[in-house]
């Protein structure tokens, strides 16, 4: 259960502690001013309350006659702060004995501590910001990619809100039709057309917007030597994977972020799969499966220089396995990618095996002379619409996924005019304020 902290004075450290330059303290509130002014000694200005908006204020934050640190002050007033309530931002110097030190003496004159979190919570309390835009705003910290970073600030700044907001809206119309929710037939009415013009799009999106947020797991699988971690290494484009003929090298899984077409992917290298009565191995070949288990795309590699064998069969068993495998949690799409490597070499490889077991055409690469990876990066990519347009809405995780799922569905099978209105307006509402 979520505790209000409305009409409370709260303070937030909203930088990564640490060896830094510049440490900034949040105080929101009705008691910020006062709090801060009672630690405050500024050189032009006395009263904290007296303080322009948005105006930057130096001088000492004080503890009776000791000195503490040299800051600068920045006041909003609450009719334009991000919280709703009346912000000093403190900005320390970044040592973290002199910030914490900082803040103990704002928690002590009366000041709440939370997270930076707290004052989300606090802004969607006051009606400043919705769940979305929290939501947003969380995943916006942590960004991979320039992209990520462009789709999460217009979420936050009300991209995806905007059209809840209209739907609620559309809802609101409908009720003030001459007879009532209660008795129009719901199936004549206009509105449902204009909701689902709006939300069928959106769930279009969903995939593109959690792959920003939550990178797809692509797993590089294939027997031993086949090149798995040259392969990673080239994709990577630095030498991070220990790259060795003798088979079975790679006993444990390594996993790093990339960033293809500005769509960050966790690349997973995995130990070959093949039958062996090494314990260690055979360990790393369980591993191997339980990463498997978690992909969204699979690199199977294949070595062009060598027949076709028991162990590539292995390898194409595990795939169709893992391709009918049921997600419950929401439907993926799977997506096997077959690459043959080595092509530099002489062939003895059949590719027809492949492609008939797969059902896709392969990709002929050389990882060690970084050839024909162009076509693999645009296989990953196919999925998504990365030509972008700012302001686009975007869904962007699993709550916003389900919920709208909910609304197709509500609008799809609905009977009576009242039971729609009632639905959708709950789940619009949840989605918008609730996380």
């Amino acid at each position: 259960m979520n505790i209000s902290l409305y009409n409370k004075t709260i303070a937030a450290i909203v930088t990564p502690l640490g060896e830094g330059g510049i440490g900034k303290i949040v105080v929101s509130g009705p008691e910020s001013l006062n709090i801060v002014n009672k630690l405050f000694e500024g050189k032009h200005i006395k009263d904290l309350c007296d303080a322009e908006n948005n105006k930057l204020y130096y001088g000492h934050v004080v503890n009776g006659n000791q000195r503490i640190d040299e800051v600068i002050l920045n006041v909003e007033k609450h009719e334009s702060s991000f919280t709703g309530e009346d912000i000093v931002e403190i900005n320390c110097h970044g040592g973290i004995r002199i910030l914490m030190r900082v803040y103990e003496l704002i928690i002590s004159h009366g000041a709440k501590k939370v997270d930076w979190e707290g004052l989300a919570a606090q802004a969607i309390e006051k009606k400043k910001i919705d769940a979305i835009q929290k939501e947003a705003l969380r995943e916006l910290v942590t960004s991979r990619t320039k992209l990520c970073a462009k789709v999460l600030l217009d979420q936050y700044k009300g991209a995806l809100s905007k059209i809840l907001h209209e739907c609620m809206d559309i809802i609101k119309g409908a009720e003030c039709f001459p007879g009532g929710k209660e008795n129009t037939d719901v199936r004549n009415d206009s509105f449902i057309k204009e909701i689902a013009h709006r939300i069928e799009p959106l769930l279009n999106t969903a995939s593109f917007g959690m792959a920003l947020t939550a990178p797809q797991a692509i797993v590089i699988l294939g027997k031993p030597n086949v090149g798995k971690s040259t392969l990673i290494n080239a994709i990577l484009g630095e030498e991070q994977m220990i790259v060795h003929h003798e088979p079975g090298t790679t006993r444990d899984y390594a996993s790093e972020i990339v960033s293809i077409a500005d769509i960050p992917f966790e690349i997973i290298d995995t130990a070959g799969m093949r039958k062996t009565e090494d314990m260690l191995e055979s360990m790393s070949i369980e591993m191997t499966r339980e990463q498997l288990r978690r992909a969204d795309k699979v690199l199977a590699v294949f070595d062009n220089s060598k027949p076709f064998d028991h162990e590539d069969w292995e390898i194409l068993g595990a795939l169709k396995l893992w391709k009918t495998a049921k997600d419950c949690e929401m439907q993926r799409t799977r997506i096997i990618i077959p690459v043959i490597n080595k092509n530099d070499l002489p062939a003895q490889l059949d590719k027809k095996i492949i492609e008939s077991q797969i059902a896709s055409p392969v990709c002929y690469i050389s990882a060690q002379k970084k050839e024909g990876l162009d076509v693999i990066y645009e296989k990953l990519v196919q999925e998504f619409d990365t030509c972008y347009h700012p302001g686009t809405p975007v869904v962007f995780n699993k709550r916003q996924f389900y919920l709208l799922s909910r609304a197709c569905r509500t609008l799809q099978t609905i009977i009576s005019r009242a039971a729609a209105i009632r639905e959708l307006e709950d789940i619009f509402t949840e989605c918008l304020w609730e996380t």
